[in-house]
């Protein structure tokens, strides 16, 4: 493996400014709403941050899809099996037959059994179950506040790159 610190990949300053700004807006707008540690936010604004639409749109599926898979397995486990390290490796089973076994599941499936295994272990500090309903409930609603972010970041780019289009000089006479 070479590794080549002069030229940086293509997208690289566009990568950094859309995290950056994204995790900005996230922060502080998210913790004026109340929410002290809006890490899940952040985590799926950087899952789905793209330069291009259409992948930024495809990360932004999967993102959600293994997320709202992993908390309503990790809640459905619970309720039935309670909090235990067997709980939780059923529960992660069960996340990974969803995926193995629905059609057309996004190819980053391991979202949704790791979604599983943070969800129930904050079940093992003992909160009870109405904690642990409403936790889920705020993964899922940062998960969508991130993934809604680096969309609307991406909207922006696009409609930036089609002024410069719109304004650079023609070539032609």
């Amino acid at each position: 493996m070479e590794f080549n610190f002069i030229t940086p990949r293509k997208n690289a300053l566009v990568y950094i400014i859309k995290i950056l700004s994204g995790s900005l807006i996230l922060w502080y707008g998210l913790r004026a709403l109340g929410l002290q540690e809006p890490y899940w936010a952040m985590i799926s604004l950087i899952i789905v941050t793209e330069p291009d639409m259409t992948v930024a749109k495809a990360n932004f599926k999967a993102r959600l899809v293994n997320t709202i898979s992993g908390c309503v397995i990790a809640c459905l486990s619970l309720v039935l099996f309670g909090t235990s390290f067997f709980a939780m490796l059923i529960a992660m089973t069960l996340a990974v037959i969803v995926a193995m076994l629905w059609q057309n599941y996004p190819s980053n499936w391991r979202l949704g059994p790791v979604t599983v295994v943070i969800l129930m272990s904050a079940a093992f500090s003992g909160g009870g179950m109405d904690e642990e309903l409403h936790l889920a409930f705020l993964r899922v609603s940062e998960v969508m506040a991130g993934s809604i972010v680096a969309l609307l970041q991406t909207v922006i780019y696009m409609q930036i790159q089609k002024w410069q289009q719109r304004d650079a000089p023609s070539d032609e006479p």
